[in-house]
């Protein structure tokens, strides 16, 4: 299948759950499920008028955040955990518990725990995210072939030299790998924190259209959500095949 007809597919699909959502709001109370015409236009008015561009920017900034935070421990801890088998030993049952655990949970116990703050929030994403990209990072370097290690300090290469042409063309494709998944479970854990607690961003409109029941505007700011991540997605996967051509 080339590049064309994927995103050709994908368009489709796309385009099919539109159908389907426009056949059942014609059948169920238009209070309960809006048409997408109507969720559209309003998700038009919102860019339009600049209104979203305010929640927009203060999730996506909370998340980049979180995401940073999350990527840099948990590619130190998969180095680590790789470097020593006692540590490995010692963390593993505490990281599956992390990556167990519901979501929902964590952000109760961090938003009243330490206060609804970015920092707070920041900090929840960079620990649900770490977990996950540690555990990628050290089964990448598990397969870790040594005899490069000793070729290069054969040739007597320091270890800025070792570190540039040896560990991070190995690291880069699992990193980039880890990071589309880290970067959607980032945008999702900000989006949700905001739901339940936190205010300001899009999880906030989304919460402040439900508790007056505008079903109309909580549709097009969770349309927002969705379309963000999406092209945040294909952009990481352009970026991943950019980057990595071998």
């Amino acid at each position: 299948m080339t590049r064309i007809t994927a995103y050709a597919a994908q368009i489709s699909s796309l385009l099919v759950i539109v159908a389907i959502w426009w056949v059942a709001s014609g059948i169920v109370d238009s209070r309960a499920l809006p048409s997408p015409a109507a969720v559209f236009d309003t998700l038009f008015g919102l860019i339009g008028s600049g209104e979203a561009f305010q929640p927009l920017l203060a999730t996506l900034g909370r998340t980049v955040m979180g995401f940073l935070l999350g990527i840099v421990l948990g590619t130190a801890y998969g180095i680590a955990a790789n470097l020593s088998r006692t540590f490995d030993e010692l963390t593993r049952w505490l990281l599956q518990i992390t990556i167990f655990t519901p979501t929902l949970i964590l952000i109760f116990l961090f938003l009243i725990s330490l206060g609804r703050t970015n920092t707070t929030v920041i900090i929840l994403i960079g620990l649900v995210i770490l977990p996950v990209v540690g555990t990628y990072i050290r089964d990448a370097m598990s397969d870790f072939d040594e005899e490069l290690t000793g070729m290069a300090r054969s040739f007597k290469a320091t270890l800025a030299q070792r570190v540039k042409d040896v560990y991070l063309p190995f690291l880069i494709p699992p990193l980039l790998a880890a990071g589309r998944i880290g970067f959607t479970l980032s945008w999702k854990v900000a989006f949700l924190s905001e739901i339940f607690g936190f205010p300001g961003g899009i999880g906030w409109q989304v919460k402040t259209s439900y508790d007056i029941y505008n079903i109309v505007s909580l549709l097009a700011w969770l349309m927002l959500f969705i379309f963000v991540l999406l092209a945040a997605e294909q952009l990481m996967r352009l970026a991943e095949k950019t980057i990595v051509k071998w």
